[in-house]
């Protein structure tokens, strides 16, 4: 490797390593705002936090590594251009081609390590980040009984506490009201005083109260009259309370197995045969079923007509008219709804394969774009000529943005069958591998169509004219 290539992979590879960071930091927080609502209030231990945080950024790391290599090539090629270093080498016969020769390369190698990891990693990663999500989701709050509230998220009671010490175990004025019959305020307890803590892992609750009693409604109707409420005095009772669905349980492992978005390559190609040959025997036992029925009913139609009934159609009787009327009636609304069914079950089937068809392609979309992406970014800094996180910056963000909106039609369109799955999930790579032509054809021309300098002495002279001229008029 000669040093000019050091030197540019060197001065490559700190923003790279720089804008990965920035861009995985606000993908992932991007993320945990979106999974907030399932997330906030749960008492989340810090292993469930790791492991939250380490699946989101494994499924985000092909997303993010465009966005990067387009930021990066943006903020090297400026400061070559800012600090004239990219002057330099072409005074020295050194082409830009030649400059982006080890940029290239390593962009290649990141296009494959993107494909790797969106094919092996991002499945399994996306599979285990569902299912955690789930467990969170499924949590319930933390249990959390506040001072004068009444507390009804633990299922089947309410609960009031009047004060409690600063570590939430010493309680006064304990009202807890039994609703586990379903039947409103049958049963309520009260207590002066009373302790609160835990058992068998936190999956038990226990009120160990003191001086209190128990007000019962018996509301059966041979003891109504007698003796309607039953009081009951205690110095001292436990009460235990199952709060197990307010721990953190672990699901089924394989809740999101065979989903679309937890396949790699080979088992999409795979599903997506499978799937197609499940809708072929479906069509083909249909129309076999379709055939027969209709002929069953056509000679039932006959043999009705003819044989049972054994004259012309205008001598029958008023009554036996309507029975034929309506049980040809009743056929053929039920080989409509056959039909209906059929449509909507090819419908389905064919929304399936389609998304399964556009998983493939984002495989390959997603690692593609870090080399288009590149060419974008590249040009760009050799046109602009700054570096830094200033002008790169915004001129990275709003090319991303594009490019995912773009992309993003082209998926929508997919869906509605508007457009083939190749076409579409390509769309947005095709129009920015276009524009990627261009702009390196303008920067290995030298143009000067993004030269900062140059665009503020234009509009200087458009101002002064227009200056002029109206002075010219006053």
């Amino acid at each position: 490797m000669k040093k000019l290539d050091k030197l540019i992979l060197k001065s490559y590879m700190g923003p790279l390593a720089l804008t990965f960071s920035i861009s995985m930091f606000v993908l992932l927080l991007q993320f945990l705002w979106q999974s907030m609502e399932k997330i906030i209030g749960k008492g989340i231990e810090l292993s469930v936090w790791v492991k939250i945080i380490a699946y989101a950024c494994a499924t985000l790391v092909p997303m993010a590594l465009p966005l990067t290599v387009l930021l990066a090539s943006i903020m090297t090629m400026g400061n070559f251009g800012e600090r004239y270093e990219l002057v330099a080498m072409k005074a020295s016969g050194i082409s830009l081609w030649r400059v982006l020769r080890p940029l290239v390369l390593l962009s290649v190698f990141l296009s494959l390590l993107a494909f790797w990891f969106s094919n092996n990693i991002m499945p399994s990663a996306t599979e285990k980040s569902r299912v955690i999500m789930y467990e969170v989701g499924t949590k319930k709050p933390t249990l959390n009984i506040r001072e004068n509230e009444f507390y009804s998220d633990i299922d089947g009671y309410v609960i009031r506490i009047g004060k409690k010490d600063n570590k939430g175990e010493n309680l006064c004025d304990i009202m807890i009201y039994d609703h586990t019959k379903d039947l409103g305020n049958l049963n309520v307890t009260t207590a002066k005083s009373g302790q609160m803590y835990s058992e068998d892992d936190g999956n038990t609750l226990v009120f160990n109260l003191q001086d209190g009693f128990t007000v019962e409604e018996d509301i059966e109707d041979e003891n109504y009259i007698k003796r309607p409420f039953i009081r009951m005095y205690f110095k001292e009772q436990l009460v235990r309370i199952d709060v197990s669905n307010f721990a953190f349980e672990e699901t089924d492992k394989d809740r999101y197995k065979g989903h679309y978005k937890t396949m790699n390559l080979l088992e999409l190609i795979s599903q997506i045969s499978l799937l197609r040959h499940q809708n072929g025997d479906f069509n083909q036992f249909f129309l076999k079923s379709f055939t027969k029925n209709a002929l069953v009913s056509k000679n039932n139609n006959v043999s009705t007509s003819q044989n049972r009934l054994d004259t012309t159609y205008n001598n029958l009787t008023k009554d036996q008219k309507n029975l034929i009327k309506s049980y040809m009636t009743n056929s053929v609304a039920s080989l409509q709804n056959d039909i209906k069914s059929c449509g909507y079950k090819n419908e389905d089937d064919k929304a399936t394969i389609i998304l399964h068809q556009i998983e493939v392609h984002r495989k390959f979309t997603l690692s593609a774009a870090c080399l288009i992406l590149f060419f974008i970014g590249a040009p760009l800094g050799a046109l602009i000529r700054k570096g830094g996180l200033g002008m790169p910056v915004v001129v990275s963000i709003i090319a991303f943005i594009l490019y995912y909106l773009v992309g993003m039609f082209g998926e929508k369109f997919i869906k509605e069958g508007t457009i083939d799955p190749a076409i579409g999930m390509w769309l947005s790579s095709i129009i920015f591998l276009a524009l990627g032509v261009f702009l390196t054809i303008k920067a290995t021309s030298e143009s000067s169509m993004l030269n900062a300098e140059q665009w503020q002495g234009r509009w200087q002279i458009v101002r002064d004219k227009l200056f002029k001229s109206k002075k010219k008029e006053n």
